[in-house]
């Protein structure tokens, strides 16, 4: 499987542009710690809205309690992109987590947030 190229998400409370280019792709994502490298979080859409999936993970979700998540600091991980057609992102999704083993998959929201 190729190596994942990790950019950082954003500085200043802005998303960095690559990330805002990510509309209309479907694939598979990786957000990991910057410092320490270690793999938070794998996700995927196959809709075609995979910056703005990625970018839920940066603010919480008020519109519906039963949805809540982990949220993480922009200026403290990075993402690195698996584009792939709609109907194999789920499929690229459970390979990275088998392979990356992360931290936050199947997160419980009583956690404390990253």
């Amino acid at each position: 499987m190729k190596a994942l190229n990790y950019r950082a998400a954003g500085a200043g409370g802005r998303f960095f542009p690559w990330l805002n280019a990510l509309r209309n792709q479907s694939g598979a994502y990786v957000i990991r710690d910057a410092g320490s490298r270690q793999v938070l979080y794998v996700g995927e859409s196959h809709t075609g809205r995979l910056g703005k999936t990625i970018k839920r993970h940066f603010h919480a979700w008020r519109d519906d309690p039963e949805r809540r998540h982990r949220t993480y600091n922009r200026e403290r991980v990075e993402i690195g992109i698996r584009l792939t057609p709609p109907g194999t992102a789920s499929a690229a999704q459970v390979n990275l987590i088998r392979r990356l083993d992360p931290r936050d998959n199947g997160f419980r929201p009583a956690e404390e947030p990253f």
